[in-house]
């Protein structure tokens, strides 16, 4: 006699049930509520992949996953640009049946994955979940690498002062010195004023950054329920530099960020981060996220920018799933072609 339960996967599951399980987990994460499935269908060239992995007997969930398919570059090279990937996912019961409940999640969500002509898939874990890393990896996915910095809110504002290395502490003052003040954007219209200064920063970066309508749909629909706030850094009344975050359940999710190049001797994003850190300390907040830190040795400025605020550098690393082996060594190789042309 055995005690195994029957599990079934499923992409049909009320959203009211999904919203408590991922909101009463341990290791829940934003990036997993159907809130932000909500964000991603207005999302344009993007589409939500939710499932859930439920128990036949009881009717209870066991583990649930929110998938982000993202196609970069619609029609003729759509079958080149499309990824997806898993953030804060996924979500399980910490046992034996939701571990392998996991498994079964990974498994149907691979099927849909090649059916759907994705490239790759890449977990981004956001808690330290070592118990499911087996079944992760014999699911197809390969581990590697990749760090973050959490900032710790639960101390005094001086705690968190002293904590940041000497050289931001001065930035921040310089900044202030300098007549830079924070605002958060309470008005729809200064979206496209917000979006421009990211744009100009992922152009900088030569980083892909994602349509408009993102930001339009986490401000129509997160905003409104205390999940995110748009901030803007501005100097002479004008917008030099912007900043995006996320909020659930005690966390702040560090998410998007830019700024005007030609006005970086302001130090606004350093005054940006430093009004946030003092925003979730006076407020409640536990842990401040800083959205990842590169793979281990990875010394690049922005990776810099995140370490010398004094967070905690933490290792949960990620995992990555080529759905379409052939067809992504050639994406590779045009990519590497597009970079040395530009």
């Amino acid at each position: 006699m055995t005690n195994e339960i029957s599990i079934k996967v499923t992409s049909n599951v009320k959203k009211e049930e999904l919203d408590k399980f991922v909101s009463e987990n341990p290791v829940t994460s934003i990036f997993q509520t159907p809130d932000m499935a909500e964000v991603y269908k207005r999302n344009k060239g993007c589409k939500p992949i939710i499932l859930a992995a439920i128990n036949e007997n009881t009717n209870e969930i066991l583990a649930s996953l929110l998938a982000k398919k993202l196609i970069r570059k619609p029609g003729v090279l759509e079958s080149f640009s499309t990824h997806s990937t898993i953030r804060g996912g996924p979500i399980f019961v910490d046992n034996k049946d939701g571990i392998k409940a996991v498994s079964l999640l990974l498994d149907e969500y691979n099927k849909i994955a090649e059916k759907e002509g994705i490239l790759y898939t890449r977990i981004h874990p956001l808690n330290n979940t070592p118990q499911i890393t087996d079944v992760i990896i014999e699911n197809g996915y390969k581990q590697s690498g990749w760090q973050n910095f959490l900032i710790h809110l639960k101390r005094s504002e001086k705690e968190i002062w002293h904590d940041i290395q000497k050289p931001r502490r001065k930035n921040i003052n310089r900044a202030t010195d300098r007549g830079v003040t924070i605002e958060e954007l309470n008005d729809k219209s200064q979206i496209p004023v917000f979006y421009d200064l990211v744009k100009e920063t992922y152009r900088y970066a030569k980083f892909p950054l994602e349509d408009i309508s993102n930001f339009e749909a986490t401000f129509d629909l997160l905003v409104p329920k205390g999940m995110a706030k748009f901030y803007f850094a501005k100097h002479d009344g004008k917008p030099i530099a912007a900043r995006l975050i996320l909020l659930l359940k005690g966390m702040i999710y560090d998410w998007y960020a830019g700024s005007d190049r030609s006005s970086m001797e302001m130090y606004p994003n350093d005054l940006l981060v430093w009004n946030i850190l003092k925003y979730g300390s006076e407020n409640g907040y536990y842990v401040f996220d800083f959205g990842g830190g590169g793979e281990p040795g990875n010394n690049e400025g922005w990776v810099e920018f995140k370490r010398r605020f004094g967070g905690e550098l933490i290792s949960y690393g990620r995992y990555t799933n080529t759905h379409q082996p052939t067809k992504m060594k050639l994406v590779k190789n045009m990519f590497e072609i597009y970079k040395k042309i530009l």
